[in-house]
């Protein structure tokens, strides 16, 4: 269904960001990527929403293929609407405007009646129950946890065909962070929407997910299915906190490893 083909990437034609990427994500299916900050997770999503164009950035070799068709020259605005869409990091809600209103603007790029746009509401209410008590509040005062409902919730209103997830537990609970998600996997399962999340709760991820990509540098350095990849011994020391022993390592021992080469074995 989407398929990333030896794809680079360059922001101002000069800033090499991505080398060579390989995704696929089947129809229906759910995909994840792991890495630490600025490994180009969010990079490679954008460059599937093509949101890079509004960062002065391009895909500069290989392509991005939805349904066998080259999609990396279109314009975000065309992608969105051919139902590929992306819950930005950080949430972006438009603060001052209610929960509903935000969750409402989702469906602006489709053309539906009001009733069509009414059952849509309900199925949003469906999957997040929490937002129909507090539909009427203003999105820049909810919690963390509820703007990343509305968020997503703004991204079922548009129909996606492809859901494009980043961090979405970023700065929740662990509480929170089970809700989400219970309700992302929910969604996959119930809609049959295909998702690619990019996480760094990889424990989350790999949960979640079918099929895994481990990314570093702009490459990707590791794939499989999700739970051949939990069971990696790289995988396990240096995305899920564990030694050979099999003891938990603290997050400062992790961050300081000198990277070993079996990725590439």
């Amino acid at each position: 269904m989407l398929e990333l083909k030896n794809v680079e990437v360059k922001y101002l034609n000069t800033i090499l960001v991505l080398k060579g990427v390989n995704i696929q994500l089947e129809e229906g299916g759910f995909s994840c990527i792991l890495g630490a900050n600025g490994a180009g997770k969010t990079t490679t999503l954008k460059a599937i929403s093509g949101l890079l164009r509004t960062e002065e950035g391009a895909v500069t070799d290989g392509g991005v293929f939805y349904d066998g068709k080259p999609i990396h020259k279109f314009y975000p605005e065309d992608i969105a609407r051919m139902g590929i869409l992306q819950v930005l990091e950080g949430r972006r809600l438009a603060e001052h405007l209610t929960v509903e209103e935000n969750v409402r603007a989702g469906g602006l790029i489709i053309k539906q009646s009001s009733a069509q746009t009414k059952r849509d509401m309900e199925m949003v209410y469906h999957y997040f129950p929490r937002l129909k008590d507090i539909r009427n509040n203003t999105a820049g005062y909810t919690s963390g946890g509820e703007q990343q409902m509305v968020a997503m919730a703004r991204c079922l209103m548009g129909h996606p065909k492809i859901m494009l997830l980043d961090e979405p537990s970023m700065g929740l609970s662990p509480l929170l962070v089970r809700e989400i998600a219970d309700i992302i996997k929910k969604i996959n399962v119930e809609t049959k929407v295909s998702i690619l999340l990019v996480e760094q709760n990889a424990n989350i991820a790999l949960e979640l997910s079918q099929y895994g990509y481990v990314m570093e540098n702009g490459r990707i350095v590791l794939d499989g299915p999700s739970d051949k990849l939990k069971n990696n011994e790289d995988v396990k020391e240096f995305y899920l906190g564990f030694t050979g022993a099999g003891s938990k390592r603290s997050y400062r021992d992790v961050k300081h490893y000198k990277r070993r080469k079996r990725w590439l074995g």
